[in-house]
């Protein structure tokens, strides 16, 4: 299994994930298809190879391009029934839906479980994604880490996990009361501490990447983030970790798992 954020943060976020034969699945479509068509090409992969996006909510930076994506190359969206709900409303004539909710799927070798996470959007979905003995999940909106996401985290090989926020940052910052609220509550987005503190529970020597994702550009930044998680792996004697913050505007390399 191999895997790349195309993108991540508030302008959007899409994942391609793959099994060992090239089956390709997108974890979102944020971003437009022409912009998803060139970070695949990158890697010398295309459109063509994409069996299915998986959208994890109905924000629009986790959306973006899934109509025009089911539009012109018919590609099926999986979510959960509250996200097909909205999107339906773009695509009243599109047909291909199939509902995440109490499913375990298969694309390829990728078997794909969804789970549900804290976010103020409905059913918002994290994943875990394995191939043969290999795990991977994806997390990226959810405003804190209870114990049955510690669960799905444990005994993974790569996670990619968000990091929206230095609480400093954002409590001093431009924005209004009301969305620092938002930010912070457990419906909002994980600090860097909530995250170093999940991955600290989890860690073990099987880990071998991280990906911090969803990063603020307003409240964030990657140093500070990537510094935040490090000190709290290396500490824990984890040291063999790679962690990696995913950007906006560029991909991250292939990773395989």
């Amino acid at each position: 299994m191999k895997f790349s954020i195309l993108a991540s943060g508030s302008e959007g976020n899409s994942a391609l994930v793959e099994d060992s034969n090239g089956v390709g699945i997108l974890v979102d479509a944020g971003i437009s298809m022409r912009r998803i068509s060139e970070r695949l090409n990158e890697f010398g992969r295309d459109i063509s190879n994409i069996e299915a996006m998986v959208i994890s909510h109905q924000h629009s930076d986790h959306l973006r391009g899934a109509a025009v994506l089911a539009r012109r190359r018919d590609i099926p969206i999986y979510a959960s029934e509250g996200t097909i709900t909205l999107i339906k409303r773009h695509l009243p004539n599109y047909t291909r839906f199939v509902s995440l909710n109490g499913y375990c799927l298969e694309f390829g070798g990728l078997r794909v479980e969804a789970f549900p996470v804290s976010h103020d959007a409905p059913e918002t979905m994290g994943f875990a994604i394995t191939e043969g003995d290999r795990k991977l999940v994806i997390a990226t909106d959810l405003g804190h880490v209870d114990l049955t996401i510690i669960d799905r985290l444990r005994d993974c090989d790569a996670i990619v996990l968000e990091s929206n926020h230095d609480l400093n940052m954002l409590v001093d910052g431009p924005y209004p009361w009301d969305l620092k609220q938002r930010i912070k509550s457990q419906r909002g987005h994980l600090s860097n501490d909530q995250a170093a503190e999940a991955l600290g529970k989890v860690a073990d020597m099987r880990l071998q990447r991280v990906v911090l994702a969803h990063l603020s550009k307003e409240n964030n930044q990657p140093n500070i983030a990537h510094q935040r998680v490090r000190s709290q792996l290396y500490n824990k004697g984890y040291n063999h970790i790679e962690i990696i913050v995913a950007k906006q505007h560029e991909p991250t390399a292939i990773f395989e798992v």
